[in-house]
């Protein structure tokens, strides 16, 4: 039986310098979710980190940390397997996989770069609201190979 990776009592830590674009991407009403299309900041943190993957760019976090949110959050059956297939991605060993922390660590470093990307991406991109933006990012990321 697998073991589930531990994250009792870890925080995820992004640069104090990209704080506002997190906060500024999570709806607080559902009327605001057009503009602000994540629910929170737990999904605004796995789309920049697989954002990140997905072009191969990341970049340790440099800045002064702030921690956004408990790294128990994650939900076991959905965002766990995506934080080790992440942090596999960067590292090549599985033996990453057996510390929670050390995981954490690595998909940070995707996220610190995709959260530039997907700013630039919700900013710049043709469409109306920053929903349309995400779902055609998604959606073209979708068709390449």
């Amino acid at each position: 039986m697998a073991t589930v990776l531990d994250f009792r009592g870890a925080k995820v830590n992004i640069e104090e310098g990209v704080h506002h674009l997190y906060e500024d991407f999570v709806s607080r009403a559902a009327k605001d979710a057009e503009d602000r299309p994540f629910a929170t900041m737990k999904d605004v943190f796995m789309a920049a980190a697989c954002l990140g993957a997905r072009v191969g760019q990341s970049s340790p976090l440099q800045e002064k940390r702030r921690d956004i949110f408990a790294a128990e959050v994650f939900d076991a059956r959905t965002d766990v397997p995506v934080l080790g297939a992440l942090a596999y991605k960067l590292e090549s060993n599985v033996e990453v996989l057996y510390d929670g922390k050390k995981v954490l660590q690595l998909v940070e470093m995707w996220a610190n770069s995709g959260i530039h990307l997907l700013n630039e991406e919700l900013t710049n991109r043709a469409g109306l609201r920053r929903l349309d933006k995400l779902v055609d990012l998604v959606l073209d990321h979708e068709q390449e190979p």
